[in-house]
C-alpha cells in the first residue's frame, strides 16, 4: 500500500475515534467518576452505559484501521497524520453545530491541512520497517513508566498539589498512548520478520495494556478537569512521543535529501501546533455541544 493511501486510511481512522470519544464523553458525564467508588461498581456502569459503549464501538473500528495504516507506514508520519481528525471535526462544528472559529483556529485548520500534506510530500516512496533496537525500546519504556510511577506516587503524598490534575492526566495519557503507537509498529516489524511469539507475546500485550491504562487516565482527566486541558496535552505529547521513538528506537530516520528533511520536520510543526489550537474541537470537547444543538442527534 503506498504510504499516501496509509496517510488516508489515519485520517479516517481518528475522524472515526472522534466521534466515538464525543460520545463516551456524553456517557461518562452521568456515570461515577474513576476512582471515587468501588471499582466492581465504576465499571459495571460504564459498561451496562449505551451511549458510552456505542462511543466505544466506534472507537474500536477506528482503531482497527489505524493498525492498518501503521503497518504500511512509519508510525512517526502515521501518528502526527492523527491530528487530522481535529480538523474535520472543526468542519462539523462549522457546519452542523454552527461553532464560530477564531483567526487563530483558521490559521490552525490551514496549518494542519499543510502539514498532511508536507507529511506526503517527504514521505519515503517505499516503507522498509526495521527490527526496533531493544534497549533503546526498553529505556523509553522504562523511561515514561517510571516518570508516571514517580509522579502517582507524588501525587498521593501531596508534593504535586501545584499542579492542575487534568494537566497531569494529559500528560500521562499522552505519554502512555504514543508509547503503545511505539509498539504497535514493533509489532508489525516482528510480524514481517517472522517473529511471532515477540509480536504476539510481548508487543501486543503492550499495546492493549498501554492504551486501555492510557484512556482510563484520560477519560480521569475528563471528569477531575477540563476537556479540553486535557485532550490538548495528551494530543500533542502522544506524536511527539512518536516522532522521537520512532526516530529512536525504529531508526524512522528524516528523509536524506535536506530539502525534504526540512518539509517533514515543518510538517511535524505545523501539525503539533494545530493540534494544539485546534483541541476544543476534540470528541470530549463537542459531546457537551452535541446534546444542545437543535437538530444534532446521538
Amino acid at each position: 500500500m503506498p504510504i499516501w493511501a496509509a496517510i488516508i486510511m489515519a485520517v479516517v481512522s481518528t475522524s472515526i475515534m472522534n466521534f466515538g470519544l464525543a460520545l463516551q464523553k456524553k456517557g461518562a458525564a452521568s456515570l461515577p467518576k474513576i476512582g471515587k467508588d468501588q471499582d466492581g461498581k465504576v465499571a459495571r456502569a460504564f459498561f451496562t452505559n449505551r451511549l458510552w459503549l456505542a462511543g466505544t464501538a466506534l472507537l474500536l473500528g477506528g482503531w482497527g484501521l489505524y493498525f492498518a495504516s501503521a503497518k504500511f507506514a512509519p508510525i512517526s508520519i502515521i501518528q502526527p497524520a492523527l491530528g487530522a481528525g481535529l480538523a474535520v471535526l472543526a468542519l462539523f462544528s462549522v457546519f452542523y453545530l454552527h461553532e464560530r472559529v477564531t483567526a487563530l483556529e483558521w490559521t490552525a485548520f490551514t496549518a494542519m491541512l499543510l502539514g498532511i500534506f508536507l507529511l506526503g510530500v517527504s514521505a519515503p516512496e517505499e516503507h522498509d520497517p526495521r527490527l526496533p533496537e531493544w534497549s533503546s525500546l526498553l529505556s523509553v519504556t522504562g523511561g515514561i513508566l517510571a516518570l508516571s510511577a514517580a509522579a502517582y506516587i507524588l501525587g498521593k503524598r501531596g508534593f504535586l498539589a501545584g499542579i492542575r490534575t487534568d494537566a497531569l492526566l494529559g500528560i500521562f495519557s499522552g505519554l502512555l498512548i504514543g508509547l503503545a503507537a511505539l509498539y504497535i509498529k514493533s509489532m508489525f516489524t516482528f510480524l514481517k520478520e517472522e517473529q511471532e511469539l515477540i509480536a504476539f507475546g510481548v508487543c501486543l500485550p503492550a499495546v492493549i495494556v498501554l492504551n486501555v491504562v492510557g484512556v482510563t487516565v484520560m477519560q480521569s482527566g475528563f471528569q477531575h478537569g477540563k476537556a479540553l486541558v486535557v485532550v490538548s496535552l495528551e494530543s500533542v505529547l502522544n506524536k511527539v512521543v512518536a516522532i522521537l521513538g520512532g526516530m529512536l528506537v525504529l531508526a524512522e530516520t528524516l528523509p536524506p535529501e535536506p530539502a525534504k528533511a526540512a518539509l517533514r520536520i515543518l510538517a511535524f510543526l505545523l501539525i503539533l501546533f494545530a493540534s494544539a489550537a485546534l483541541a476544543r474541537f476534540s470528541g470530549e470537547s463537542l459531546a457537551p455541544k452535541m446534546e444542545t444543538t437543535p437538530g444534532v442527534k446521538t
